[in-house]
């Protein structure tokens, strides 16, 4: 893949809620998926926040490059749980993918009492850092467009923040800051193409493709789903 430039993350609410009675083999389903495919970062939704954070922690000491720039591992902690950015290289780029919490979202988890969240507003001292390290700057987490926007508003010299949440879908500009929406449904994909050719100039469009209906269900996934014994998801 990095002769194509292209760089595999994962923005968040992948996994299903932990009340959800096929959370444990969806989990490990997607988890295996992420770590074979050799995934660049992982990001933490609010469905994965349902669970406890442990469960996170074990995935990311097995090697799910899992990033989280604002969690914290208790309340007078400063140090996070998880990495909170990967730096990847492509064409001679060096990306920044950082990852970031909502607050409302660490609510979910039963852990909220005992970890600590920084508000993800209050990162201008990593962001200062990486505008010195990277080429291309990179937000991904579980962004409503008006907390994106906000982000926008809070960081003018990043590239791009990429959401899992619904509402992102549709492409949106605040600034120089591009926010897009990434995920899947029925048989079609939506993925960002970001032309970082020269940094100043970076421009992103989504990419829809059409995954071939044809193709009987053998390929990667599709077998870790039927050998799961889950229902793949609409």
């Amino acid at each position: 893949m990095d002769s194509l430039a292209t760089l595999v993350v994962e923005a968040g609410n992948f996994a299903a809620k932990k009340g959800d009675s096929e959370f444990s083999p969806r989990k490990k389903l997607v988890v295996d998926f992420f770590q074979e495919q050799a995934y660049d970062a992982v990001a933490l939704g609010q469905d994965e926040l349902t669970s406890p954070l442990s469960e996170w922690i074990s995935a990311a000491d097995s090697g799910l490059p899992i990033v989280a720039a604002n969690l914290y591992g208790s309340k007078k902690s400063n140090k996070p749980l998880f990495e909170p950015y990967r730096m990847v290289e492509r064409n001679d780029l060096t990306m920044a993918v950082v990852g970031l919490v909502p607050e409302r979202a660490a609510v979910k988890s039963p852990d909220s009492a005992s970890v600590r969240i920084r508000s993800p507003y209050q990162m201008k001292k990593l962001f200062k850092k990486l505008e010195k390290k990277s080429d291309v700057i990179s937000i991904i987490g579980d962004f409503t467009p008006q907390e994106a926007e906000s982000l926008a508003k809070c960081y003018p010299n990043i590239d791009l923040i990429l959401s899992p949440n619904a509402q992102a879908a549709k492409a949106l500009q605040f600034g120089n800051v591009t926010v897009m929406g990434c995920g899947s449904k029925g048989y079609f994909g939506d993925y960002v193409d970001l032309n970082l050719a020269v940094h100043d100039s970076a421009t992103a469009k989504t990419v829809r493709e059409t995954l071939d209906q044809a193709i009987p269900a053998d390929t990667v996934y599709e077998k870790r789903v039927s050998s799961a014994q889950i229902k793949p998801r609409k």
